[in-house]
C-alpha cells in the first residue's frame, strides 16, 4: 500500500486513464457519426475539429482528474463526484492494473513513434546525400520517377525528382513547389507524427481514418496556398492531375509513411473537388469547441465516478 504524496499522484493518474478511455469512446462514437454525414466544413476548420477529436479526451480527462482528486473545486456541487482513499493507493488493486497497463500500452506507442523517427531520419540522411541543388535552390533527386514531396521534422523542405521537373512546364513545377512549400512552412511532417501518435490510441480503423482525414486537410491547405500566390485554382487542379496521370506510382509501404506529405497522392478527387467548388464549407466556432470540452470534461467525471463505484462493489482491493 502507497500512501501519502505519491499515491495522490497515482490516483490522479489512475483517474486521468479511466477519464481518457471514457472519453475515447465518446469521441469515436462521435466520429463514427460525423463520418457518416456530411458536415460541409471547410478544410481549416476540419483540421481544427481533428485536433479537437484526438486532444479534448486528453485534457478532458485531466481536467476530471483534478476535479475528482480536490472535490472543493467543485464548490457546491462537490457530492456530485468523489474518489475514496485519494491518499492510498495499492498497486495490487484494479486501479494499479488499470493504470500499468495503460503506461505500458503509451509506452510501446511511443516507442513505435520513435521507431518511425529513427528509420525516417536515416533516409533523410541518405536523401540529402542523393539530392542536388538547382539554380533555383530546389531539392532535386537525379531520378526517372516523378514525385514531389516534403520530408523532415525540425527543418522540412521539399524534394522533387528530376524526371517530375523535366515533365511539367516551369508554371505547373512553380505550383508544385508552392504547394511542398507550403508543407515545410506549416511543419506538416512533424504534425502528422504527432497527430498519428495521438490517433494511435483510438481503435484502429477509426485512427487510420483520422490519420487520412487529417493528411487530405494538410493537402486541402497547401493547394489553398499556392492559390493564394496567385495561381487559379483550375490550373492547380490541372497541374494534380497532371502529375498524378505521368507519376510511376508509389509502393504500400511508402503509401503508409506518416512523415512524408506527397503532392500527387492523398485523396485525388476530394481535393479537386474542393479546388473547384464556389463553397469551401462553413467555419467552426471556437465557442463550440470550448462547449464540447466542457461537455466532454462533465461525461468523463460523471462516468469515472460511476465507474469507479460499480467496479468497487464488484472486486475488493
Amino acid at each position: 500500500m502507497i500512501l501519502g504524496q505519491v499515491a495522490l499522484w497515482l490516483n490522479l493518474l489512475t483517474i486521468a486513464v479511466l477519464g481518457l478511455f471514457v472519453g475515447i469512446i465518446l469521441v469515436s462514437a462521435a466520429c463514427l457519426y460525423a463520418s457518416r454525414h456530411s458536415l460541409h466544413l471547410s478544410a481549416s476548420s476540419r483540421r481544427l475539429l481533428l485536433w479537437s477529436a484526438v486532444l479534448l479526451p486528453w485534457f478532458a480527462a485531466f481536467s476530471a482528474a483534478v476535479i475528482l482528486a480536490f472535490p472543493n473545486l467543485l464548490g457546491g456541487v462537490a457530492s456530485l463526484a468523489h474518489w475514496h482513499h485519494i491518499n492510498a493507493f495499492n498497486l495490487y488493486s484494479w486501479h494499479g492494473v488499470f493504470t500499468i497497463a495503460f503506461l505500458f500500452l503509451t509506452g510501446f506507442l511511443v516507442f513505435q513513434s520513435f521507431k518511425r523517427v529513427h528509420r525516417h531520419l536515416a533516409q533523410l540522411r541518405l536523401l540529402m546525400q542523393l539530392c542536388e541543388r538547382d539554380k533555383s535552390d530546389q531539392s532535386i533527386i537525379q531520378a526517372q520517377g516523378s514525385q514531389a514531396f516534403t520530408s523532415g521534422l525540425l527543418r522540412p523542405q521539399g524534394f522533387y525528382t528530376s524526371g517530375l521537373r523535366d515533365q511539367l512546364t516551369a508554371e505547373e513545377f512553380e505550383v508544385v513547389r508552392l504547394h511542398e512549400e507550403a508543407h515545410a512552412q506549416k511543419f506538416d511532417p512533424l504534425k502528422k507524427l504527432i497527430f498519428a501518435l495521438f490517433a494511435s490510441f483510438f481503435p484502429t480503423r477509426l485512427g487510420n481514418y483520422l490519420n487520412r482525414q487529417m493528411a487530405l486537410c494538410m493537402e486541402q491547405r497547401a493547394d489553398a496556398y499556392a492559390h493564394r500566390q496567385g495561381w487559379s485554382e483550375t490550373f492547380i487542379a490541372q497541374t494534380l492531375l497532371k502529375v498524378t496521370r505521368i507519376s510511376n506510382g508509389l509502393q504500400p509501404k511508402e503509401r503508409s509513411s506518416a512523415l512524408v506529405c506527397y503532392f500527387a497522392l492523398d485523396q485525388l478527387d476530394a481535393r479537386i473537388r474542393y479546388l473547384l467548388s464556389d463553397n469551401k464549407g462553413r467555419n467552426l466556432s471556437p465557442l463550440l469547441l470550448a462547449g464540447l470540452f466542457v461537455v466532454l470534461t462533465g461525461t468523463c467525471l460523471v462516468s469515472v465516478d460511476a465507474l469507479h463505484h460499480t467496479v468497487e462493489t464488484l472486486f475488493s482491493h
